[in-house]
């Protein structure tokens, strides 16, 4: 099953915080998960068991380092990009 996700990392009290969250997204990228970053999440989708175990590893990568909040928000039976396109149109 295929799911769309959207994920937001936030390292706590890091003065450097956006190498934890560039680690976290090339995590994602290098196990070929589909992910479009923006300025406050990333979005992706992929198989359910790849995301999720590749959501684990990189979270759990992340946690090794210092304490970190990840939000996750998961959908089966998305939009398809046509039906995006009609929603998005002005």
């Amino acid at each position: 099953m295929n799911i769309t996700f959207q994920v937001s990392l936030y390292p706590i009290a890091k003065e450097d915080f956006k190498t934890p969250i560039n680690n976290f997204i090339s995590e994602l990228k290098k196990q070929h998960i589909d992910v479009t970053v923006h300025e406050t999440s990333t979005i992706g989708s992929g198989d359910i068991d790849r995301v999720f175990n590749t959501l684990k590893n990189a979270y759990s990568s992340a946690a090794k380092k210092g304490d970190t909040v990840m939000v996750l928000t998961i959908v089966s039976g998305s939009p398809t990009k046509d039906e995006l396109d009609v929603l998005n149109a002005k």
